[in-house]
């Protein structure tokens, strides 16, 4: 199903079957926002911080270009650590613990990984006997940094799938030779499971939706109010 689709879908509920009315003033886009905030928080639900990650919630980002910078990646040139490293900048994660949400960061055949440390503790791992057999990578918020080590080195793309907060913002990086690809809400499929349908439409209908009509209500009654209307005894 597409973001499209879902949207409409909710408006004609909302509407009661009358979603191209056009005195309606609930938007596309208002309804595609709550979309994406109640995916993004019935995907913790469901996975009970703990649980498989359904794979139709999973995004490819594709081939992404490595881009060069010194280890202290300052906005002023001036101050460097003295090495350099690898980074790539990523959509926003979902807000899982331990970086759940990124499940895999390696080679552009999407079977040899990195190996993906905290960025606190990464060059006390990459110090161990062990530590530079494989390239690693760390998040540092959105940017990633990553150390390629023996065959590596030279290496000028990496793959990276993961779950995200806003679907519509992952698309293909533009490489040479060809044209990146964005997100159509039209025909591209919306990552997420027909599992989680139910939880995000009822979410927006009995908490977003009640508002609305609640403050409507509200408004038409404060109105009458002015307007020296006696409003009618209940009971």
């Amino acid at each position: 199903m597409t973001l499209s689709e879902l949207s409409y879908n909710i408006k004609n509920l909302a509407a009661s079957g009358q979603g191209n009315n056009d005195d309606s003033t609930l938007t596309i886009r208002q309804v595609e926002f709550w979309i994406r905030a109640y995916r993004a928080k019935g995907i913790l639900n469901i996975t009970d911080y703990g649980k498989n990650i359904d794979p139709q919630m999973v995004q490819d980002l594709g081939v992404i270009p490595l881009l060069e910078v010194d280890a202290a990646d300052s906005n002023c040139p001036k101050v460097e650590w003295g090495c350099k490293i690898k980074k790539i900048e990523l959509p926003k994660l979902v807000d899982f613990p331990y970086n759940r949400g990124l499940l895999f960061v390696g080679k552009i055949d999407k079977r040899s990984p990195f190996i993906l440390d905290s960025s606190d503790v990464s060059i006390f791992k990459e110090s161990t006997a062990f530590g530079k057999q494989m390239s690693r990578c760390y998040l540092v918020g959105n940017t990633m940094y990553i150390k390629l080590y023996n065959n590596d080195v030279d290496m000028k793309y990496i793959n990276v799938r993961g779950v995200f907060e806003d679907p519509t913002k992952v698309y293909e990086w533009p490489t040479e030779g060809c044209t990146p690809k964005c997100y159509d809400p039209m025909k591209d499929e919306y990552p997420m499971p027909l599992s989680m349908y139910e939880y995000v439409t009822g979410s927006i209908m009995q908490k977003e939706l009640n508002m609305i009509i609640q403050t409507k209500e509200d408004e038409t009654s404060n109105a009458k109010d002015e307007q020296g209307v006696e409003n009618p005894i209940k009971g």
